[in-house]
């Protein structure tokens, strides 16, 4: 398994001068490992075996809400892989744009996107050892597909999803990016290297979004790739 290889660059914004406390961490959740049953599957020719996905997570503190991710002059903001990124058949570039009722066919859950707590439209996203087994989605693509038990991703996604059912929830504005997340946004060319940058640019909340649940994790990324993942932020 390639090792995955993080660099971090945080900008909180509060009035307050001990805003940078409000970001407790950011949290690396492997959400799915993809099997060669997955991979053979996959309508878009290029989900591979051993794939993994990502989750990133902003952890807040209690009362604090996630505003934006952004890139500036001398702050760049980008993620990039050493191969691509996985974009499922009717996948988005935005969590809020892929539909709930399309997830239990086919690898859609594995789609690559940004987001500002959502995992899909009509549900927010949380670690799955902070989910219940209520409403898990059950896998109804023949062959069955997303049924891989690989340790490395801890809890199966047939036992728990990730996904909590909500009313409302808050979703992606793009400012000065909305070429750049086309990388998310459909079905990547197999070229090595691919990368998502901006030093003029963010995807934001309007009013700020909090977590699900009591520890205030908002779900900003889902990414799927072979390759080594690395992302550069600013939040």
């Amino acid at each position: 398994m390639k090792k995955l290889l993080i660099s971090l660059s945080f900008i909180v914004a509060c009035l307050h001068s001990n805003a940078q406390n409000g970001l407790e961490n950011i949290i690396v959740e492997k959400y799915y490992i993809a099997d060669a049953s997955d991979a053979a599957t996959d309508k878009s020719n290029n989900l591979k075996a051993g794939a993994v996905t990502y989750r990133i997570y902003a952890d807040l503190l209690p009362g604090y809400r996630f505003q934006a991710a952004y890139g500036i002059p001398g702050h760049e903001l980008k993620i990039g892989t050493t191969t691509f990124f996985y974009n499922a058949e009717n996948g988005a570039a935005v969590a809020n744009d892929v539909f709930y009722r399309n997830l239990d066919t086919n690898t859609l859950m594995l789609d690559s996107w940004l987001s500002v707590g959502a995992g899909c439209e009509g549900a927010y996203g949380l670690p799955k050892n902070e989910d219940d087994t209520s409403r898990t989605i059950k896998n109804l693509n023949s062959p069955m597909v997303l049924q891989s038990n690989n340790a490395e991703a801890s809890i199966p996604l047939k036992e728990r999803d990730g996904l909590k059912i909500a009313s409302s929830q808050s979703v992606v504005t793009l400012f000065g990016i909305e070429k750049n997340v086309e990388i998310f946004g459909k079905a990547s060319e197999q070229n090595n290297g691919a990368e998502f940058s901006t030093t003029n640019g963010s995807w934001a909340s309007f009013g700020g979004a909090v977590g699900p649940n009591a520890g205030n994790k908002v779900l900003i990324a889902q990414l799927t790739t072979d390759g080594q993942l690395t992302f550069e932020l600013n939040i």
